[in-house]
Protein backbone atom coordinates (compact mmCIF):
# COMPACT_ATOMS: atom_id res chain seq x y z
CA UNK A 1 0.00 0.00 0.00
CA UNK A 2 1.41 3.43 -0.92
CA UNK A 3 2.29 5.77 1.92
CA UNK A 4 0.75 9.20 2.30
CA UNK A 5 2.97 12.24 1.96
CA UNK A 6 2.62 12.92 5.68
CA UNK A 7 4.35 9.68 6.66
CA UNK A 8 7.82 9.98 8.15
CA UNK A 9 10.37 8.34 5.84
CA UNK A 10 12.60 5.63 7.22
CA UNK A 11 16.35 5.67 6.66
CA UNK A 12 16.56 9.29 5.57
CA UNK A 13 20.12 10.41 4.99
CA UNK A 14 21.70 13.43 6.69
CA UNK A 15 22.33 15.02 3.30
CA UNK A 16 18.71 14.62 2.31
CA UNK A 17 17.57 16.00 5.66
CA UNK A 18 19.64 19.15 5.15
CA UNK A 19 18.00 19.96 1.81
CA UNK A 20 14.49 18.82 2.70
CA UNK A 21 13.70 15.14 3.19
CA UNK A 22 13.02 12.85 0.27
CA UNK A 23 10.71 9.88 0.47
CA UNK A 24 11.97 6.55 -0.76
CA UNK A 25 9.87 4.78 -3.35
CA UNK A 26 10.42 1.03 -3.10
CA UNK A 27 10.67 -0.98 -6.27
CA UNK A 28 7.94 -3.58 -6.46
CA UNK A 29 9.19 -6.33 -8.73
CA UNK A 30 6.34 -8.69 -8.02
CA UNK A 31 2.85 -8.40 -9.47
CA UNK A 32 1.43 -4.83 -9.53
CA UNK A 33 -0.01 -3.40 -6.33
CA UNK A 34 -2.73 -1.64 -8.34
CA UNK A 35 -5.62 -3.92 -9.32
CA UNK A 36 -8.26 -1.64 -10.79
CA UNK A 37 -8.36 1.94 -12.10
CA UNK A 38 -10.93 4.27 -13.63
CA UNK A 39 -10.25 6.60 -16.57
CA UNK A 40 -12.00 9.84 -17.52
CA UNK A 41 -11.15 12.54 -20.07
CA UNK A 42 -11.90 16.21 -20.60
CA UNK A 43 -12.48 16.19 -24.34
CA UNK A 44 -11.88 13.73 -27.10
CA UNK A 45 -9.01 14.53 -29.41
CA UNK A 46 -6.42 12.49 -31.22
CA UNK A 47 -4.02 13.17 -28.34
CA UNK A 48 -6.29 11.79 -25.62
CA UNK A 49 -7.40 8.96 -27.89
CA UNK A 50 -3.81 7.81 -28.20
CA UNK A 51 -3.23 8.15 -24.47
CA UNK A 52 -6.39 6.20 -23.68
CA UNK A 53 -5.27 3.34 -25.95
CA UNK A 54 -1.84 3.32 -24.33
CA UNK A 55 -3.46 3.07 -20.89
CA UNK A 56 -5.72 0.21 -21.94
CA UNK A 57 -2.84 -1.69 -23.54
CA UNK A 58 -0.61 -1.20 -20.49
CA UNK A 59 -3.34 -2.29 -18.11
CA UNK A 60 -3.95 -5.42 -20.17
CA UNK A 61 -0.21 -6.18 -20.05
CA UNK A 62 -0.14 -5.76 -16.26
CA UNK A 63 -3.53 -7.43 -15.61
CA UNK A 64 -5.03 -4.25 -14.20
CA UNK A 65 -8.79 -3.83 -14.62
CA UNK A 66 -10.12 -0.62 -16.19
CA UNK A 67 -13.49 0.97 -15.43
CA UNK A 68 -15.02 3.85 -17.39
CA UNK A 69 -18.40 5.57 -17.06
CA UNK A 70 -20.99 5.17 -19.82
CA UNK A 71 -20.48 8.76 -20.87
CA UNK A 72 -16.84 8.08 -21.70
CA UNK A 73 -17.76 4.93 -23.62
CA UNK A 74 -20.33 6.83 -25.66
CA UNK A 75 -17.92 9.68 -26.27
CA UNK A 76 -15.07 7.52 -27.49
CA UNK A 77 -16.36 4.09 -28.47
CA UNK A 78 -12.88 2.84 -27.66
CA UNK A 79 -13.82 0.49 -24.83
CA UNK A 80 -16.45 -1.31 -26.86
CA UNK A 81 -14.04 -1.57 -29.75
CA UNK A 82 -11.17 -3.05 -27.74
CA UNK A 83 -13.25 -4.79 -25.07
CA UNK A 84 -10.63 -3.90 -22.51
CA UNK A 85 -12.70 -1.87 -20.04
CA UNK A 86 -15.78 -2.41 -17.91
CA UNK A 87 -18.46 0.22 -18.55
CA UNK A 88 -20.50 1.40 -15.55
CA UNK A 89 -23.39 3.90 -15.34
CA UNK A 90 -21.45 6.20 -12.99
CA UNK A 91 -18.26 6.13 -10.95
CA UNK A 92 -19.98 7.14 -7.70
CA UNK A 93 -19.60 3.75 -6.04
CA UNK A 94 -16.80 2.34 -8.22
CA UNK A 95 -14.23 0.44 -6.14
CA UNK A 96 -10.95 1.39 -7.80
CA UNK A 97 -7.42 2.08 -6.56
CA UNK A 98 -7.34 5.45 -8.29
CA UNK A 99 -8.76 7.38 -11.23
CA UNK A 100 -6.64 8.55 -14.18
CA UNK A 101 -7.82 11.97 -15.40
CA UNK A 102 -6.73 12.94 -18.92
CA UNK A 103 -7.09 16.72 -19.10
CA UNK A 104 -6.21 19.84 -17.17
CA UNK A 105 -6.68 20.85 -13.55
CA UNK A 106 -10.42 21.24 -14.08
CA UNK A 107 -10.66 17.62 -15.21
CA UNK A 108 -8.80 16.52 -12.08
CA UNK A 109 -11.24 18.46 -9.88
CA UNK A 110 -14.20 16.91 -11.67
CA UNK A 111 -12.62 13.48 -11.26
CA UNK A 112 -12.62 13.90 -7.48
CA UNK A 113 -16.31 14.80 -7.52
CA UNK A 114 -17.23 11.70 -9.55
CA UNK A 115 -16.70 9.49 -6.48
CA UNK A 116 -18.64 9.35 -3.24
CA UNK A 117 -17.29 11.84 -0.69
CA UNK A 118 -14.37 12.50 -3.06
CA UNK A 119 -12.68 9.50 -1.46
CA UNK A 120 -10.85 8.06 -4.49
CA UNK A 121 -7.26 9.18 -5.33
CA UNK A 122 -6.75 10.87 -8.72
CA UNK A 123 -3.75 10.70 -11.05
CA UNK A 124 -3.64 13.62 -13.46
CA UNK A 125 -2.17 13.45 -16.96
CA UNK A 126 -1.89 16.99 -18.26
CA UNK A 127 -3.64 17.74 -21.53
CA UNK A 128 -4.58 21.24 -20.36
CA UNK A 129 -2.81 24.60 -20.26
CA UNK A 130 -1.49 24.67 -16.70
CA UNK A 131 -1.57 21.17 -15.23
CA UNK A 132 -0.53 22.30 -11.77
CA UNK A 133 -2.12 19.25 -10.12
CA UNK A 134 -0.98 16.75 -12.76
CA UNK A 135 1.59 14.07 -12.02
CA UNK A 136 2.38 13.08 -15.60
CA UNK A 137 2.73 14.68 -19.01
CA UNK A 138 1.30 12.90 -22.07
CA UNK A 139 4.78 11.84 -23.13
CA UNK A 140 5.19 10.07 -19.74
CA UNK A 141 2.74 7.39 -20.87
CA UNK A 142 3.32 4.48 -20.82
CA UNK A 143 6.62 4.51 -18.88
CA UNK A 144 5.51 6.84 -16.08
CA UNK A 145 2.12 5.19 -15.71
CA UNK A 146 3.71 1.75 -15.59
CA UNK A 147 5.84 2.94 -12.68
CA UNK A 148 2.67 4.03 -10.86
CA UNK A 149 0.80 0.81 -11.62
CA UNK A 150 3.71 -1.13 -10.15
CA UNK A 151 3.28 0.74 -6.88
CA UNK A 152 5.92 3.46 -7.15
CA UNK A 153 3.83 6.43 -6.09
CA UNK A 154 2.75 8.40 -3.03
CA UNK A 155 -0.57 9.91 -2.04
CA UNK A 156 -0.63 13.61 -1.23
CA UNK A 157 -3.53 14.56 1.04
CA UNK A 158 -5.22 17.77 -0.06
CA UNK A 159 -7.07 20.03 2.33
CA UNK A 160 -10.77 20.36 1.45
CA UNK A 161 -13.34 22.94 2.47
CA UNK A 162 -16.75 22.14 3.88
CA UNK A 163 -19.61 24.49 3.04
CA UNK A 164 -22.71 24.84 5.18
CA UNK A 165 -25.74 26.71 3.84
CA UNK A 166 -28.97 26.13 5.68
CA UNK A 167 -29.01 22.39 6.29
CA UNK A 168 -27.00 21.48 3.18
CA UNK A 169 -23.29 20.59 3.16
CA UNK A 170 -20.86 20.19 0.29
CA UNK A 171 -17.11 19.85 -0.26
CA UNK A 172 -14.55 21.80 -2.29
CA UNK A 173 -11.03 20.72 -3.26
CA UNK A 174 -10.00 23.94 -4.97
CA UNK A 175 -12.11 26.94 -4.02
CA UNK A 176 -15.50 28.42 -3.22
CA UNK A 177 -16.32 31.52 -5.25
CA UNK A 178 -19.10 33.97 -4.42
CA UNK A 179 -19.91 36.09 -7.46
CA UNK A 180 -22.13 39.12 -8.04
CA UNK A 181 -24.93 38.72 -10.63
CA UNK A 182 -23.59 38.82 -14.20
CA UNK A 183 -25.05 42.23 -15.08
CA UNK A 184 -25.34 43.53 -11.52
CA UNK A 185 -23.51 46.20 -9.58
CA UNK A 186 -21.17 45.43 -6.72
CA UNK A 187 -22.45 43.38 -3.80
CA UNK A 188 -21.87 43.94 -0.10
CA UNK A 189 -20.42 40.92 1.67
CA UNK A 190 -19.77 40.76 5.38
CA UNK A 191 -17.31 38.26 6.80
CA UNK A 192 -16.78 36.92 10.30
CA UNK A 193 -14.21 34.56 11.79
CA UNK A 194 -15.58 32.46 14.62
CA UNK A 195 -17.86 34.83 16.47
CA UNK A 196 -15.96 37.96 15.48
CA UNK A 197 -17.49 40.25 12.86
CA UNK A 198 -14.57 41.51 10.79
CA UNK A 199 -15.93 43.85 8.11
CA UNK A 200 -18.39 44.37 5.26
CA UNK A 201 -16.87 44.90 1.82
CA UNK A 202 -18.31 46.29 -1.41
CA UNK A 203 -16.86 44.03 -4.10
CA UNK A 204 -17.59 41.77 -7.07
CA UNK A 205 -17.37 38.72 -4.82
CA UNK A 206 -15.12 36.68 -2.55
CA UNK A 207 -13.01 33.53 -2.89
CA UNK A 208 -12.20 30.98 -0.20
CA UNK A 209 -9.31 28.89 -1.52
CA UNK A 210 -7.50 25.78 -0.31
CA UNK A 211 -3.73 25.44 -0.78
CA UNK A 212 -4.44 23.57 -4.03
CA UNK A 213 -6.71 26.42 -5.13
CA UNK A 214 -4.30 29.16 -4.05
CA UNK A 215 -2.83 29.19 -7.57
CA UNK A 216 -6.23 29.78 -9.21
CA UNK A 217 -8.74 32.64 -8.70
CA UNK A 218 -7.09 33.50 -5.38
CA UNK A 219 -3.87 34.35 -7.23
CA UNK A 220 -5.72 36.79 -9.49
CA UNK A 221 -7.07 38.51 -6.38
CA UNK A 222 -3.58 39.09 -4.99
CA UNK A 223 -3.80 36.22 -2.52
CA UNK A 224 -0.69 34.24 -1.46
CA UNK A 225 0.51 30.86 -2.62
CA UNK A 226 0.19 28.09 -0.05
CA UNK A 227 2.13 24.82 -0.04
CA UNK A 228 0.07 21.75 -0.81
CA UNK A 229 -0.87 19.78 2.28
CA UNK A 230 -1.13 22.79 4.60
CA UNK A 231 -4.11 22.83 6.99
CA UNK A 232 -5.27 26.34 6.11
CA UNK A 233 -7.32 28.32 3.63
CA UNK A 234 -7.39 31.85 2.23
CA UNK A 235 -10.13 34.45 1.93
CA UNK A 236 -9.64 37.01 -0.84
CA UNK A 237 -11.98 39.56 -2.40
CA UNK A 238 -12.76 40.09 -6.08
CA UNK A 239 -12.23 43.75 -7.01
CA UNK A 240 -12.86 45.16 -3.51
CA UNK A 241 -13.89 48.82 -3.53
CA UNK A 242 -11.80 49.64 -0.48
CA UNK A 243 -8.16 50.05 0.53
CA UNK A 244 -8.50 48.30 3.87
CA UNK A 245 -9.26 44.72 2.77
CA UNK A 246 -6.34 42.31 2.55
CA UNK A 247 -6.38 38.53 1.91
CA UNK A 248 -6.80 36.58 5.12
CA UNK A 249 -5.25 33.18 5.95
CA UNK A 250 -7.35 31.02 8.28
CA UNK A 251 -6.35 27.91 10.19
CA UNK A 252 -7.92 24.50 10.64
CA UNK A 253 -9.86 25.44 13.79
CA UNK A 254 -11.38 28.62 12.42
CA UNK A 255 -14.78 28.88 10.77
CA UNK A 256 -15.57 31.59 8.26
CA UNK A 257 -19.04 33.06 7.81
CA UNK A 258 -19.87 35.17 4.74
CA UNK A 259 -23.15 37.11 4.82
CA UNK A 260 -24.81 38.69 1.79
CA UNK A 261 -25.58 42.22 3.05
CA UNK A 262 -26.71 43.51 -0.35
CA UNK A 263 -30.17 45.08 -0.43
CA UNK A 264 -31.64 42.57 -2.88
CA UNK A 265 -28.99 40.96 -5.09
CA UNK A 266 -28.46 37.20 -4.93
CA UNK A 267 -24.85 36.06 -4.95
CA UNK A 268 -23.86 33.03 -7.02
CA UNK A 269 -21.89 30.25 -5.31
CA UNK A 270 -19.45 28.24 -7.43
CA UNK A 271 -17.63 25.20 -6.01
CA UNK A 272 -14.51 24.05 -7.87
CA UNK A 273 -15.62 25.91 -10.98
CA UNK A 274 -19.22 24.65 -10.98
CA UNK A 275 -22.13 26.91 -10.02
CA UNK A 276 -24.06 25.03 -7.38
CA UNK A 277 -26.35 27.48 -5.54
CA UNK A 278 -27.11 31.09 -4.63
CA UNK A 279 -26.85 33.15 -1.48
CA UNK A 280 -29.93 35.39 -1.16
CA UNK A 281 -29.73 38.81 0.49
CA UNK A 282 -29.59 38.50 4.26
CA UNK A 283 -28.41 34.87 4.31
CA UNK A 284 -24.97 33.53 5.21
CA UNK A 285 -22.59 30.75 4.15
CA UNK A 286 -20.29 28.88 6.53
CA UNK A 287 -16.89 27.65 5.33
CA UNK A 288 -14.34 25.60 7.30
CA UNK A 289 -11.65 22.99 6.72
CA UNK A 290 -13.17 19.53 6.34
CA UNK A 291 -12.00 16.48 8.25
CA UNK A 292 -12.02 14.65 4.92
CA UNK A 293 -9.07 14.80 2.52
CA UNK A 294 -8.83 14.50 -1.23
CA UNK A 295 -5.86 12.40 -2.31
CA UNK A 296 -3.64 13.16 -5.27
CA UNK A 297 -1.36 10.53 -6.79
CA UNK A 298 2.22 11.76 -7.02
CA UNK A 299 5.18 10.15 -8.76
CA UNK A 300 8.83 9.94 -7.63
CA UNK A 301 10.55 13.29 -8.03
CA UNK A 302 7.39 15.39 -7.63
CA UNK A 303 8.15 18.69 -5.89
CA UNK A 304 5.55 21.39 -5.17
CA UNK A 305 7.96 24.32 -5.19
CA UNK A 306 9.63 23.26 -8.44
CA UNK A 307 6.21 23.05 -10.05
CA UNK A 308 5.29 26.43 -8.59
CA UNK A 309 8.44 27.98 -10.00
CA UNK A 310 8.15 26.39 -13.43
CA UNK A 311 4.43 27.11 -13.88
CA UNK A 312 4.10 30.55 -12.32
CA UNK A 313 7.31 32.28 -11.31
CA UNK A 314 9.88 31.48 -14.01
CA UNK A 315 8.27 29.30 -16.69
CA UNK A 316 11.50 29.27 -18.71
CA UNK A 317 13.80 28.64 -15.73
CA UNK A 318 16.56 26.10 -16.09
CA UNK A 319 18.16 24.29 -13.20
CA UNK A 320 21.10 26.27 -11.92
CA UNK A 321 24.37 24.34 -12.23
CA UNK A 322 25.73 22.99 -8.99
CA UNK A 323 22.47 23.36 -7.07
CA UNK A 324 21.30 20.22 -5.28
CA UNK A 325 17.78 19.17 -6.14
Amino acid sequence: MARTQQDTPAGISAKAAESGWRRSFPEHKEKPLVKKIAVITHGWSEATNTAFRQILDLCRELSVEVVIPEREAEKSGIAAELQLAAVVPTLTDADVDFCVALGGDGTILRAFSRFRQMGTPVLGVNFGRMGFLSALAPEDIPAGLKQVLEGQFSLLELTMLELVQGGACSLAVNDVVLNKPAAGSVVRLGYAVGGVEMDTVSCDGMVAATPAGSTAYNLSNGGPFMSLGMEAFILSAIAPHTLRFRPLVLGSLQKLWITNRSLSAEVGICVDGRECSHLPAGERLGIAISERKARLVRVPGSDFHRTLRDKFIRPSAQEAPGVAD
